[in-house]
């Protein structure tokens, strides 16, 4: 998909707005999919706050995929204490 194409290349502006337009300008909902992919992307890109807010934000119960993406983030950028949070 373009936001999975977006986080593997390190592209979180294009990807978020990729994702906003989503529903903007499309009238698609986002699937859990596509949140794992902005986890991903942004979690890639440092900004594990923002990704563990989403996590919270998101109008579906997380899975399991949905918090090992943010937890390998974690790992990636040495974040033990949200890595915890993520693992439970």
């Amino acid at each position: 998909s373009i936001l999975s194409g977006c986080s593997h290349a390190g592209l979180l502006d294009d990807g978020w707005h990729f994702f906003v337009s989503m529903r903007r300008d499309y009238s698609i909902m986002p699937m859990v999919e596509h949140f794992v992919c902005m986890i991903d992307l942004l979690g890639r890109s440092g900004r594990l706050d923002e990704g563990e807010s989403l996590i919270t934000k998101m109008p579906y119960e997380p899975t399991a995929v949905t918090w090992m993406t943010l937890l390998g983030a974690c790992r990636m950028h040495s974040d033990v204490e949200r890595g915890t949070r993520a693992a439970e």
